[in-house]
């Protein structure tokens, strides 16, 4: 009989919005009319885009959950009509509207204004379309580890051209420069039908990028994930959690760049059964308290599950990630479980060990009295003797986490409040008398 569906995850910490950036004023304009994401103008091209990131501690939502270019690109290849609508064939979310056809762009560093340059462009780089901040956007987004997309409508076909002098319309803000445009307009009044038709079509291919790219705007965090921003569980006894479980979980989700993590606490350790923890219940609400209490940013969500807890006998790693599998397919391949220096010492005494290490990957953190070099070496050993060659690239580049439970729970037993409780941990504490809180000294 299979498994009963195991409860839905808490959401402790939401993940920020979505960002939409556009290179020009009017895209910005035509996004507004149908999307709800915010957005940020860049101004054209790949400087722009640099620009936009390098301030981005001005930006409506300095930490986005998914960073999104939108606006319109030119076609390269014939079978794409105006006002199709391209999505980057390297985005990785889980949606896939159906009718929406996946591209390649190429960055270019001006418009391309012929049928000849397009026919050209896409024998040499065999791209289906072409802009210019498309690979900037992407190197700058991954520098950034914000997962990232790309919308483009269709402005103009393969076969047609852009008159030549819409390169020079619009200023290094994105903005039209209308003293330009009604220049030429003077001296080529023949250029007025062409801005009309361009027009057009431009409108008609930003409503439904628009659309899609508010769409994306909308996805849960858990969809964002990724093997390059991976989906980050975080289990163990939390007997009782810490400030410190708390905040290396969220350098952890930085500096793995995951958009949504879980802790996850144990119903029984099957390597600590000789030590009982607190009432996995009681441990459930006192994680809720302590990774609540971490009040600085993270772009990620953070949730709490019951997973392990609510399944019977021990708590096995490779049960939760075969579970979160079944439940969301699209994580194969993108799950990292955070574990500490000491712990990933004895892998090899995990259940079914091996097959873990083939569905995720530890995310190592350093664990005193053990040090940096150490696990380093550790880990190169590990990985010419199991075969499993990544392993020399599990370890995060983060500080010790040097504060234990098990320390913890030794200063209450001696009527100490210990530092690294956040205020709810200790009221349940206090409120159970858990760890011989109050008892004889």
């Amino acid at each position: 009989m299979p498994d009963a569906r195991p409860a839905p995850d808490e959401i402790l910490k939401p993940a920020e919005p979505a960002l939409v950036l556009c290179p020009l004023g009017f895209e910005r304009r035509a996004f507004l009319r149908f999307g709800k994401v915010p957005i940020v103008t860049t101004g054209p091209g790949a400087e722009g885009v640099r620009r936009a990131f390098a301030a981005r501690d001005r930006w409506p939502v300095p930490n986005p959950r998914l960073v999104i270019l939108f606006g319109l690109a030119g076609g390269l290849d014939p079978s794409i009509a105006v006002g199709t609508t391209l999505l980057d064939a390297t985005t990785h979310a889980s949606f896939d509207p159906s009718g929406t056809r996946r591209a390649r762009f190429v960055e270019v560093p001006a418009p391309v204004s012929t049928p000849e340059a397009k026919a050209r462009l896409r024998a040499a780089t065999g791209a289906d379309a072409v802009d210019t901040e498309s690979a900037t956007f992407a190197a700058c987004a991954r520098t950034a580890r914000i997962p990232c997309a790309i919308v483009r409508g269709i402005g103009d076909a393969a076969g047609d051209a852009l008159p030549a002098e819409v390169a020079g319309f619009v200023d290094a803000r994105g903005e039209t420069r209308l003293g330009r445009v009604l220049g030429a307009l003077v001296r080529r009044p023949a250029l007025a039908g062409e801005l009309r038709r361009l027009a057009r079509d431009s409108r008609a291919a930003l409503r439904d990028a628009a659309f899609l790219a508010d769409a994306f705007g909308a996805l849960p965090a858990i969809a964002l994930c990724a093997p390059t921003h991976p989906f980050l569980l975080f289990g163990g006894s939390f007997d009782p959690p810490h400030a410190r479980h708390a905040s290396i979980l969220r350098e952890a989700m930085r500096a793995l760049g995951a958009p949504c993590a879980a802790a996850m606490p144990a119903a029984i350790n099957p390597l600590k059964c000789a030590t009982p923890p607190a009432d996995p219940d009681v441990r459930l609400a006192m994680c809720r308290s302590a990774f609540a209490a971490d009040d600085v940013a993270t772009c990620g969500e953070i949730r709490l599950s019951r997973l392990e807890i609510d399944r019977d006998g021990p708590s096995y790693t490779i049960d939760t990630v075969e579970r979160l599998l079944a439940d969301h397919p699209h994580l194969r391949g993108a799950i990292r479980f955070l574990v500490g220096s000491d712990a990933i010492r004895g892998i090899e005494r995990w259940h079914r060990w091996r097959e873990l290490l083939e569905l995720a990957h530890p995310a190592v953190v350093v664990r005193p009295p053990d040090t940096r070099d150490a696990t380093e070496r550790f880990l190169g050993d590990f990985a010419r003797t199991s075969g499993f060659v990544a392993a020399t690239s599990w370890l995060l580049d983060l500080p010790p986490v040097d504060l234990a439970s098990t320390g913890l729970r030794e200063a209450i037993a001696r009527g100490e409040r210990p530092a690294g409780l956040s205020d709810g941990v200790w009221r349940e504490i206090a409120a159970r008398r858990l760890y011989g809180f109050g008892g004889d000294r």
